[in-house]
């Protein structure tokens, strides 16, 4: 299991956008005496719930959408435009260039068909006319039309239908700083961790002020947002790149490029659950191994303002590269679709190297640039309280000053200097991102297995979404890989090895020239002489074992009539977070025994598998770690009985169901994920039974059969 930074950001507040980027494009079209085609979308009209809403929102003004403007624009998508928006008894006029917001390839999958047909809208971003502080992104479809206007007294205009039944016609324009209903999102924890060049240059721009990599992203919608979506995979496609089209001009106004890769739509109930962010970022974590993109976000609808949270800070590259945001989509009908802005923008921040700014990591001399999150509670680190803005100059988006009355944060500020050069530093220094938004450099291995093991050699297996070819290599602990080689199958055997020693074993994919990919590691060791009394131990020896560890170790007799034994004699890891996997036979697709964590003994372990074998698989997360273990191998003349007697179970891999079969009959079935977390507890009284999978997320599921007191244990992998 893994551990997180839980960098957890309470967000539910308001779209940001900065400035510079989008305002000198849109100055340099006006310079070239561009002409920016004029519409006028809307028309003030009353509202008869007018009396209601304004116990949500003061000084709205309510229009009615003429139809066949935004058809117009989103069937021609002209490349400039200027529109005429409606408020408080005035106008606002922007001027707005069309971009791209989509990579080349992006596709949209849902739980029952891969890559939907979906058309996508036109997307535009610019500034208030002659305002040049300001930032503006639109979003027009067949019959929508959404968009944020941020800059000066406006604060941040939200431009949104109203959310009520069969509505097409009905929207409201407001300023969400006149919200009368508060963020009710909680920061669970805080990120504590050091942080690199705390007190040296990383906030100064080193990398420039423009980004020559591009981020891609995958977004995963939880299935209360597509029932909110009018449980429409079209209307909820829509949402989700309107959506992105304002992240989107938040990173590129501060020279920072991304792109929205893959969508993922569920269409019936989700697997995730849980009472905190971290419940659902753990289970997501474990669900998506492998996605089509650099960063990865599951966004959900949930109860209890569970806020955001980012698995670490600086996620390009490494397997810590997902987040999860639980959004507000309306409030009695009011749209707050800038709150949604500004948490998904705010926990890929994190991902892309920012922490909060009220955290002791800045000036050069790790001191704080606000003092909100301080102010509402939030501590990080202990310094000073800094500075908190004043109401006219207001937070960006990487702080907490949501949470103080009277504040806020203005879009308009973008992420401020210095989370920006953090930002742009982790971008540029991470060389598995293309230039392009196209060619994306994916790790997709997914599962190490170990076949066979000798004193002097190992056989590795591993599961991939690709066939290869791989770049493969080995090196003992603590040492640099560098004798890589290509291999062109999943299966390598590696000889000449020193007994009963680890080794880390990396697997890389190819990429394009200038692109380094992200390397897997699996830690294995080789055999000993296990019934003379030999010692398993963690890799740290006199120390603790590391983070980010994954081991398999096999146990194997060298006498197939004997059964080894594993008797624990110290036990520590850190509980609930790092986790060691007893399987009864060779790797890990024999039946799992249990997984232990924390400071009990676990066992004894006798195998009772045909070839004697026991294998242990250790995996540690990102933070804490602990003593290790110590354990005494033996061995015993095997009886080689099974707990089940012609088992059988199939398809393996799985798509939506398993099918179970035992002559001694099969009394209940339960499955769990790879974290633990039971998914199903199923009462049988058959020789045959089906478990219903098709709600799982893909990845790697646990099954256990029992029939009185036999049972046994077995992997599926969902797919």
């Amino acid at each position: 299991m893994k551990n997180f930074t839980l960098l957890v950001a309470l967000l539910s507040i308001i779209s940001s956008f900065g400035q510079q980027k989008v305002a000198a494009r849109v100055e340099a079209l006006v310079k070239a005496k561009t002409v920016f085609r004029k519409f006028t979308p809307f028309t003030v009209a009353n509202n008869p719930d007018a009396a209601t809403l304004t116990k949500v929102v003061d000084k709205a003004t309510f229009a009615t959408l003429n139809a066949s403007v935004t058809k117009d624009i989103a069937t021609n998508k002209y490349t400039n435009i200027e529109l005429e928006v409606p408020y408080n008894n005035s106008a606002v006029t922007v001027q707005l260039y069309r971009l791209e917001v989509q990579a080349k390839g992006f596709h949209v999958d849902t739980d029952k068909q891969k890559n939907i047909a979906y058309t996508g809208g036109a997307y535009y971003r610019g500034i208030i006319k002659g305002n040049s502080s300001s930032l503006v992104s639109f979003s027009f479809f067949d019959n929508e039309v959404n968009g944020i206007i941020s800059g000066g007294t406006l604060n941040n205009l939200v431009i949104g239908k109203l959310q009520k039944q069969g509505n097409v016609s009905d929207y409201i324009i407001y300023s969400d700083a006149q919200l009368n209903i508060l963020n009710d999102f909680t920061c669970g924890v805080t990120d504590t961790k050091q942080l690199p060049d705390v007190n040296g240059n990383a906030h100064k721009n080193g990398a420039g002020t423009l980004s020559d990599h591009c981020v891609t992203i995958y977004f995963e919608m939880d299935y209360d947002l597509f029932l909110q979506n009018n449980a429409d995979t079209t209307t909820a496609s829509n949402w989700i790149t309107s959506v992105f089209n304002n992240v989107q001009t938040l990173y590129a106004n501060d020279g920072i490029t991304t792109a929205i890769k893959s969508v993922y739509i569920w269409t019936e109930q989700d697997p995730y659950f849980g009472s905190s962010s971290a419940d659902y970022l753990e289970q997501f974590f474990y669900a998506r191994p492998v996605f089509d993109g650099d960063l990865g976000q599951l966004i959900s609808i949930d109860e209890g303002g569970l806020g955001g949270v980012a698995i670490d800070i600086g996620g390009l590259c490494s397997d810590t590269n997902v987040s999860y945001s639980d959004v507000n989509f309306e409030y009695q009908t009011v749209p707050v679709f800038s709150w949604t802005v500004e948490v998904i923008t705010h926990e890929l921040g994190h991902l892309m190297g920012s922490p909060h700014t009220h955290g002791c990591y800045w000036n050069g001399n790790g001191t704080a640039i606000d003092g909100c999150g301080t102010q509402a509670g939030y501590v990080e680190g202990g310094c000073d309280i800094g500075p908190i803005p004043s109401p006219e100059v207001q937070g960006t988006i990487m702080s907490y000053c949501h949470l103080v009355s009277g504040i806020g944060i203005n879009f308009a500020n973008g992420f401020g200097p210095q989370p920006a050069a953090r930002i742009l530093n982790h971008v540029e220094s991470s060389l598995c991102l293309s230039t392009d938004c196209i060619n994306t450099c994916i790790n997709t291995v997914t599962g190490f297995n170990i076949t066979n093991t000798t004193t002097t050699s190992a056989t590795l297996t591993w599961d991939d979404e690709t066939s290869g070819p791989w770049q493969i290599g080995y090196a003992l602990p603590d040492n640099a890989i560098t004798n890589w080689q290509e291999v062109n199958t999943n299966s390598f055997t590696i000889n000449n090895l020193l007994p009963n020693t680890y080794y880390t074993f990396g697997i890389r994919p190819f990429c394009d020239v200038g692109m380094e990919p992200q390397i897997q590691n699996l830690i294995f060791a080789t055999g000993a002489d296990w019934c003379s009394g030999a010692q398993f131990t963690d890799t740290g020896a006199d120390y603790n074992y590391s983070t980010n560890e994954h081991l398999i170790r096999v146990i194997k007799p060298v006498n197939p009539q004997q059964d080894i034994i594993v008797t624990f004699n110290s036990f520590e890891t850190e509980e609930d977070y790092d986790f060691l996997y007893v399987y009864d036979g060779t790797g890990v697709d024999a039946p799992l025994i249990g997984a232990y964590s924390g400071d009990i003994i676990p066992g004894p372990f006798t195998s009772t598998a045909a070839d004697g074998a026991l294998t242990f698989e250790f995996t540690s997360d990102t933070n804490l770690t602990g003593a290790g273990w110590g354990a005494t191998v033996s061995c015993t003349l095997g009886l080689n009985e099974n707990t089940f007697t012609n088992l059988e179970y199939y398809p393996n891999p799985a798509h939506s169901s398993v099918t179970i079969t035992s002559p001694e009959g099969i009394t209940g079935i339960t499955v769990y994920n790879i974290a633990g977390q039971l998914l199903l507890d199923k009462a049988v009284n058959a020789t045959t039974a089906e478990a219903d999978i098709v709600a799982f997320a893909n990845g790697i599921y646990i099954f256990k059969v029992i029939n009185g007191t036999k049972e046994s244990h077995f992997r599926i992998v969902k797919h």
